[in-house]
């Protein structure tokens, strides 16, 4: 039996790399699909208006979210694709090619988005879905993207989360707790992954606690998207045009 911790970076670094093949699938089946739609309203929250930019992608998994930008930005956006897992990457880099994403766009990145290998404010606008509750200091890792954000730009976190509405919260608990292992071990082999996948969505902070974090970390128009009862939720934070 696996035990994942994302105090251990290397256990959560492990468990990607294990179910990356696997992945676009399980998303598909244990969200009923509706992780496309939330992808692409997070899109829509940060696109950026300016030609040519730079587009950051962090926890990028297997492209998802790098893929439904692109297909909406300008030929000229240049795309850095992080993640701390390899496999990952890997699939994302095979996604881009059967979607013709030309290469010379995209940079694929294995790095800590904790620590980014990116100069100050060279990034336009940055996106974060399904990651930052598997990061060991979320607080380090929005400094990091407030770093590398160029002053006006946006940074857009999607993240699983906990409704508000009670009998929505005991349904949504009941199939955290005893549907989505099985299905993780049915789809994946590695139940151990996806009861991981349910304690990090249990005890992570709650959206308005994120949003505080990015306050304090100099974000400014700060503000919370609930999705499907909160079910999922979209953070948004701007740097600010003068800083």
């Amino acid at each position: 039996m696996a035990t994942y911790n994302k105090n251990d970076p290397a256990s959560i670094q492990n468990m990607f790399n294990s179910i990356a093949n696997q992945y676009d699938k399980t998303n598909a089946v244990l969200s009923f699909q509706m992780h496309k739609r939330w992808n692409r309203q997070l899109v829509q929250q940060v696109l950026s208006k300016q030609n040519p930019h730079n587009f950051l992608d962090l926890c990028c998994g297997t492209g998802d979210i790098a893929l439904n930008y692109l297909q909406k930005a300008p030929n000229s956006c240049q795309a850095y694709l992080v993640d701390f897992c390899s496999n990952m990457l890997t699939c994302a880099k095979d996604k881009m090619s059967k979607n013709g994403i030309s290469n010379h766009q995209i940079q694929y990145v294995q790095a800590d988005v904790q620590e980014l290998p990116f100069s100050n404010e060279s990034m336009d606008c940055a996106t974060m879905a399904y990651g930052i509750r598997n990061v060991k200091d979320p607080s380090k890792c929005i400094r990091e993207v407030y770093r590398v954000l160029k002053p006006g730009g946006c940074f857009g976190i999607l993240e699983l989360t906990q409704p508000k509405n009670n009998l929505l919260k005991m349904g949504h608990r009941f199939y955290l707790r005893s549907v989505l292992p099985v299905l993780g071990r049915w789809l994946t082999s590695n139940q151990d992954a996806y009861s991981y996948l349910q304690n990090s969505i249990q005890t992570f902070i709650a959206p308005a606690e994120l949003e505080k974090i990015m306050h304090r970390s100099q974000f400014i128009e700060t503000r919370s998207i609930p999705l499907l009862g909160g079910i999922a939720t979209i953070i948004i934070g701007n740097k600010p045009k003068g800083s």
